[in-house]
């Protein structure tokens, strides 16, 4: 049950933190419908559940991952979600965290530790070694959403694409990726959310403080996926609140809006719960 306290750490985290330069935190006045992913992850924690036990299934070889189905339970999330909040569900939520927490349940079961490295290879693993199945699960279901289905036509992808390309969960997010760029994340830029996880833990050895660790965690996927540079050590400043706050007004004046990060900061913040949890760090 641990992974159900640490995936609502992780959001309430990610979303209701101290003040994240353009993007959504609990001060927010641009942004008026926080709640939606909480409620995205709340309402299907149950197939998380499943996503860990498949984890350990894989690790200990009682499951080829190729017969894991992840595809279907991704699907099946997405859909839980959208039942209860339909086009308000953050469908990035689960196409980030369902993998993840697969990969994070195998690590652990293989080793007993949280380490990186090995995480690093299991969510590779994952991904890669899905098939067309997987992949036409994740389909239909993003078919159900207007922005999807436009993203979908708008890369060229089909269920006859999927079929005669042989495409499996990597290739799809690659694909959606050129429109969903935090995507290419999870596939081609994991290094990313192992930073943003390596930055939360050291920043939480520093404070002992889990919102500034977040905060100090977004800045770093700030800068490393977006090229946005902020001053050194902000958060060391003495009036560090009132820093962020005027750096948030001035990002959002210029039309900047970052809530596309929300999911990889999720992510990241998951990891680095567990593997505060553990004794080995990488």
């Amino acid at each position: 049950m641990k992974v159900l306290q640490y995936l609502v750490e992780a959001i309430d985290l990610s979303v209701y933190s101290y003040i994240k330069p353009a993007a959504i935190h609990r001060y927010s006045l641009q942004d008026q419908d926080l709640h939606k992913y909480v409620k995205t992850l709340s309402v299907a924690l149950n197939y998380y559940l499943q996503a860990y036990s498949l984890g350990e299934s894989i690790a200990k070889g009682g499951l080829g991952v190729s017969s894991a189905n992840l595809g279907k339970l991704i699907s099946q999330t997405i859909a839980a979600s959208f039942s209860k909040l339909s086009a308000k569900t953050v469908v990035e939520l689960h196409l980030m965290l369902i993998p993840t927490v697969m990969s994070i349940s195998y690590v652990l079961s293989v080793e007993r530790t949280m380490n990186l490295n090995t995480f690093r290879k299991a969510s590779a693993l994952m991904l890669t070694h899905s098939d067309v199945k997987d992949a036409l699960e994740v389909y239909a279901v993003l078919k159900k959403f207007d922005k999807y289905e436009r993203i979908l036509a708008e890369v060229g992808i089909s269920e006859g694409i999927i079929r005669t390309n042989s495409m499996n969960l990597r290739t799809l997010y690659l694909a959606l990726g050129k429109r969903v760029s935090l995507l290419n994340t999870l596939v081609d830029r994991l290094e990313v959310i192992i930073g943003m996880s390596n930055r939360f833990i050291k920043t939480y050895d520093e404070t002992y403080d889990y919102n500034i660790a977040t905060v100090s965690s977004y800045i770093y996927g700030l800068e490393s996926l977006y090229g946005i540079s902020l001053k050194p050590d902000i958060l060391k400043e003495r009036n560090f609140m009132n820093e962020l706050y005027r750096l948030d007004k001035e990002l959002r004046s210029k039309g900047y809006n970052f809530n596309d990060l929300i999911p990889v900061l999720t992510a990241s913040t998951l990891l680095s719960l567990f593997t505060l949890e553990h004794s080995v760090r990488s």
